[in-house]
């Protein structure tokens, strides 16, 4: 078969060009990579940087939290002493707790009642008669109501030959979780209630009821002859059956506020500190109070480094 000379031509002249362009194409992929090696450039310093500022935070973090942890060692060590009556409470404690030694300072800070929320110190006025009255709660479950039976109880408790003892006002916080059934107070069965009107309702700072009956003059009393005053009610909900606390308000001239949990109240200070170097990690502050009554410690503030 006979090639065409035409064709034969023009496939040379193709291949020429084509070795030619390839021949062209030297050194082309050196400016790529110079701009690749100055983009590595430029990153990769704020890429290390950001990789040791991630690992010095990490450090960091794990170094507060192993600190908060030793010092809530110390914190509950100072609890279980107050509450074993193991005196003196120890100042450190006897080990280090995560590479951390841990220091306690402990404050007695007298006795002291909780009364709507709010702790009043004993022997100060309005509190200075705390001991003439008593004052406390019991919920029963009434499988005819379906609800619970909540008592406040107020017990005289002053010397013989003493005056009558006023009441201003009367109430309750309940578990979180529970309420008030309304009306409840008024109920026949509950003649002896106190006042059988409906109680201010509100919520503490944990979302549990706080219920109040203030009691307006002629004010009902208790005395040597009659020495016990009673609110009943009826209390629906579910949760635990803790965390509950009744008051009483009295004359001020008389006896002033009394509270269910009377009791001595400690201030507690945990701190964790580096022995290397003496850098503090973690400090946390507890106030809590030991319940003459039950010998339970309540915790009535716990704060993580306060400010």
């Amino acid at each position: 078969m006979k090639s065409t000379p035409g064709l034969t031509i023009k496939a040379n002249v193709m291949k020429r060009r084509l070795i030619k362009a390839i021949k062209g194409e030297k050194g082309q992929a050196l400016p790529v990579v110079l701009v690749l090696l100055l983009l590595g450039g430029l990153l990769i310093v704020p890429c290390l940087s950001y990789a040791s500022t991630s690992l010095n935070s990490g450090r960091i973090v794990e170094k507060n939290v192993s600190g908060l942890y030793a010092a809530d060692a110390g914190v509950e060590n100072a609890l279980w002493c107050i509450k074993n009556s193991i005196e003196p409470i120890p100042e450190q404690l006897p080990e280090n707790v995560n590479q951390t030694q841990v220091s306690i300072q402990t404050e007695n800070k007298g006795k002291y009642t909780l009364y709507y929320g709010e702790l009043i110190e004993v022997g100060e006025p309005p509190q200075i008669h705390y001991d003439y009255l008593i004052v406390d709660g019991e919920m029963v479950w009434i499988e005819e109501a379906q609800a619970y039976e909540y008592t406040i109880t107020v017990t005289w408790q002053a010397e013989s030959g003493y005056p009558p003892i006023h009441l201003e006002e009367v109430g309750v916080r309940f578990p979180v979780g529970y309420g008030y059934e309304p009306g409840s107070a008024a109920n026949p069965s509950f003649d002896n209630n106190l006042s059988t009107d409906e109680p201010d309702d509100t919520l503490d700072g944990a979302g549990a009821p706080m219920l109040s009956w203030e009691l307006p003059p002629p004010c009902p009393d208790v005395s040597e002859e009659d020495r016990i005053a009673t609110q009943t009610f009826y209390v629906t909900g579910e949760g635990g059956l803790e965390g509950d606390y009744t008051w009483v308000k009295a004359g001020r001239e008389e006896i002033g506020q009394v509270g269910e949990v009377i009791g001595i109240l400690y201030g507690i200070t945990a701190t964790a500190t580096l022995p290397e170097d003496g850098e503090i990690t973690a400090r946390v502050m507890a106030d809590a109070i030991l319940d003459e009554g039950t010998g339970e410690i309540g915790i009535i503030l716990w704060q993580i480094n306060p400010q």
